[in-house]
């Protein structure tokens, strides 16, 4: 078992001493800068798949790395889109994966320097000891997909710590049995990696819906109405079913402008955008709260039972 490295734009490390470990992740937080002439290094003597100034020019807004345990460069690229989008469930803001390398930014920064001892000995002393071009391979790869955010969202949160941390590899966990078992929700990761790269707010709106809809593929008649009340129905572990019903009836016809060719605007400071991301994440969340994504025919049974009950 390998450890690869995600260095992360976007994400704002709080309360990071060390390094935290959750199961087959852990959370890395950026010590040293990584100078041209590292990466020039790196670019020559090692085997880099992106040319090297990308990689400088990627890594300069990274404070974080996601660690991850894995068999194979491809696990770990596996592995990479379930802690995103989990990360996505707990309200964070749309963030980027960079690339990923063999090592970590804090064992190749200060590469070249260490070539000879004059250049060690410009170098921090934290930085003096530590891999050099004779010792290791570094390897580094491009992102295993287009990720991140063309429009800075505030009030989504960027600051992750430890106990956030390990609370999302525990939901991974989840996720990833739900993964195997409904395809449905291999779907909604890719919806969730790329929805907030498309520039086009209507369409990124759109392309979120895309995602809704999916979950309920029976669904041809009083589309915006069925969708809502099986979306609201889904979500009743975890919070207002008739708040959550209007919210989405209301998104959907968002959706509906968009796709008939009209523009969407805020209205009573509410952002057409981040109510549909809303939603969909907090589907997302309620799927990790049942463990199923249940059909439309046994969210009408549960709505049923619970009529009877009430009366």
């Amino acid at each position: 078992m390998d450890t690869y490295y995600a260095p992360l734009s976007g994400l704002i490390p709080e309360g990071f001493s060390e390094p935290a470990q959750a199961g087959p992740y852990g959370m890395v937080p950026r010590k040293w800068e990584v100078s041209l002439f590292d990466w020039a290094e790196l670019g020559s003597k090692h085997k880099l798949h992106i040319p090297y100034t990308v990689g400088d020019m990627r890594l300069k807004s990274c404070n974080l790395e996601l660690a991850i345990a894995a068999e194979s460069i491809e696990d770990a690229q596996g592995k990479i889109a379930p802690f995103h989008v989990m990360m996505y469930a707990r309200g964070f803001h749309p963030f980027s994966v960079q690339f990923i390398s063999s090592h970590s930014v804090n064992e190749y920064a200060g590469i070249c320097s260490r070539k000879s001892s004059y250049g060690t000995d410009l170098l921090p002393e934290g930085l003096r000891v530590g891999i050099t071009s004779d010792t290791a391979s570094v390897e580094i790869w491009g992102a295993p997909y287009s990720s991140g955010s063309s429009i800075r969202r505030e009030a989504l949160n960027r600051s992750i710590t430890p106990n956030l941390f390990v609370q999302v590899a525990d939901d991974v966990e989840k996720w990833t049995v739900l993964r195997d078992r409904y395809p449905v929700c291999l779907f909604l990761e890719r919806v969730l990696t790329s929805s907030p790269v498309v520039s086009d707010v209507g369409q990124s709106l759109l392309h979120v819906w895309t995602g809704l809809e999916s979950i309920f593929p029976k669904v041809q008649s009083e589309v915006s109405f069925r969708l809502a009340l099986y979306l609201a129905q889904l979500q009743s572990p975890l919070g207002d079913r008739q708040d959550f019903f209007q919210r989405a009836k209301r998104s959907y016809g968002d959706r509906s402008k968009v796709a008939h060719g009209g523009a969407i605007k805020a209205k009573g400071g509410v952002d057409p955008w981040m109510e549909a991301w809303i939603i969909l994440t907090h589907t997302v969340c309620a799927i990790l709260e049942r463990r199923s994504v249940p059909t439309e025919e046994e969210l009408i049974q549960e709505l049923l039972v619970a009529a009877d009950a009430s009366g």
